[in-house]
């Protein structure tokens, strides 16, 4: 487990997840999948970043699946990466050690302040240079002509002291970004003695990146130190300087410039050190699973997946997917339906992003990944359930109609109406949603089975109910469900035996007939 984030700090993660998708629009996990899924709870088992940078980058990465062919060698690569980290624990330790340690900024995503610098004002180091020559020129008169001298240099202070502190309370604000950037360009700079072979690209791009930089960090403790006055003996005579003759104003314009100027070089920076930094935490992601594999894309929407497990779990149990497009999922409450569904929609999700996952083997063609499970009236919109699953379902079926390749994971949707509507309904989607996705849905409505046995291929999971109780095995059965261990449990749990039979009895009429009789 990586850095412990703040709720604040946790929230400012997506910010740069926002801030590409601004300029990159593209392939991304929505939130109604990522909540699903739990990928909060999953992204802090998965970080082990060291900088806020790194944590940005790899939330980003989660968040943006890659799922075309072309994008295959960004996949690999990460899948190398990872892997050299992993093989070889100095190296990472020594990575971390240049990567980390950086000051994390409060409720604040670094990217986007980094970003807003280049809003800062430009500031001509004119008026400055003329209050250093202003204040140099009245000290020097007091020897020569000490009354003008005097006079000039009450001017001059009046005139720099105003000027200083109007620019200085423009830039405060901005300086505990320039404090990170500053040890971003120093720091990393040390990982480049190391030399790689392996990572000789990333050296190449991080050292002609630097290059450009070096103008932000030169002279850079005039201004640094100077955040705010410090009252200090020691730190009078250099505060009197910053004030009366503005160097570090005068450096800080130079500074802002060199940062608009190099846009394209902070942007790389920043890209190559927080991808090694969510590599090592991949490296370190793959150690923790223990069993892993890189993935198989293959044309076509079916799954198959040998040994899968879910990463959240302590002690998962095994699962197989064989080569499986539409799956039709029934079985009781906790026998597992609802895990194996994330557990899979996960396994996808990792393919194409971490190139890793939790499993003995994986193929699947590159799919977009949308989800409708834990799903909850919304209060402050006023939508019930109903609605509310319906708004959810709706993009789905909007990315059918846009012809996308989607890998579709759906819980006991649409259950916030009666039960024949619900039929009606989901079997109608079901069908229509079945053309050019991979489907998996869970479904405690039997007759949808039989409504759909020609498209859709059925599975179940069940419970096992004895006289000391009921457990679940958790293991993917294929057919339908035919258990009624929900009424045998009502014996089992002290019901009287009157009332588990007339279940029984009530229970098989409807199954002949097709009609629920009066009790």
């Amino acid at each position: 487990m990586g850095y412990d984030y703040s709720r604040d700090e946790y929230a400012s993660l997506a910010g740069y997840f926002r801030l590409k998708g601004e300029k990159e629009p593209g392939v991304t996990v929505d939130d109604i999948t990522w909540n699903d899924l739990d990928m909060d709870a999953l992204f802090r088992i998965i970080d082990n970043t060291c900088s806020q940078n790194g944590g940005e980058y790899l939330y980003d990465m989660l968040r943006r699946p890659l799922v075309s062919p072309e994008e295959e060698a960004l996949l690999k690569e990460r899948g190398r990466i990872s892997e050299l980290f992993k093989a070889d624990p100095k190296l990472r330790d020594k990575y971390e050690e240049a990567l980390g340690g950086r000051e994390r900024l409060k409720k604040a995503c670094f990217r986007e302040r980094v970003a807003c610098l280049h809003e800062i004002r430009e500031d001509s180091n004119l008026l400055h240079f003329l209050a250093l020559i202003f204040g140099l020129l009245s000290i020097a008169f007091i020897f020569i002509l000490p009354l003008l001298g005097f006079i000039l240099f009450i001017a001059a202070s009046a005139f720099n002291v105003g000027s200083y502190f109007k620019r200085k309370n423009e830039i405060n604000k901005f300086l505990p970004v320039f404090r990170n950037l500053i040890l971003e360009i120093r720091e990393n700079g040390k990982l480049l003695k190391y030399r790689v072979p392996e990572l000789s690209e990333y050296e190449k791009r991080l050292e002609n990146a630097l290059s450009k930089l070096k103008g932000v960090s030169r002279g850079s403790f005039i201004v640094m130190s100077g955040k705010r006055l410090t009252g200090g003996l020691l730190e009078l005579p250099l505060d009197f300087i910053r004030i009366f003759f503005h160097p570090d104003l005068i450096r800080f314009n130079g500074m802002i410039r060199t940062v608009k100027r190099e846009r394209e070089a902070v942007e790389e920076l920043f890209n190559i050190t927080g991808f090694l930094d969510a590599m090592i935490s991949l490296s370190y992601f793959k150690e923790r699973l223990g069993t892993y594999t890189e993935p198989v894309f293959k044309e076509g929407k079916a799954l198959e997946i040998r040994k899968g497990v879910h990463p959240l779990l302590v002690k998962p149990v095994p699962f197989d997917v064989d080569n499986v497009s539409l799956m039709l999922l029934t079985g009781s409450n906790a026998s597992g339906k609802s895990t194996f569904l994330k557990a899979s929609a996960i396994a996808v999700l990792l393919a194409e992003t971490l190139y890793t996952v939790p499993a003995e083997y994986y193929c699947a063609d590159r799919m977009e990944l949308l989800s409708s499970m834990s799903l909850r009236d919304d209060i402050m919109k006023g939508d019930s359930l109903y609605v509310t699953e319906i708004k959810s379902v709706q993009r789905i079926v909007e990315a059918q109609k846009e012809g996308k390749k989607t890998a579709v994971f759906l819980d006991e949707v649409l259950k916030g109406t009666n039960t024949v509507e619900r039929i009606a309904s989901l079997s109608v989607l079901l069908k229509n949603i079945a053309g050019n996705s991979l489907v998996f849905a869970a479904t405690h409505d039997t007759p949808i089975t039989y409504i759909l046995e020609d498209l859709y291929e059925n599975y179940h999971f069940e419970e096992e109910v004895t006289e000391e109780g009921i457990s679940f095995p958790y293991e993917l059965r294929k057919g339908r469900t035919e258990s009624r261990d929900a009424i045998r449990l009502l014996s089992v749990m002290g019901f009287d035996d009157k009332i588990t039979e007339e279940a029984f009895e009530l229970s098989e009429d409807f199954l002949k007939e097709g009609e629920w009789r009066k009790l």
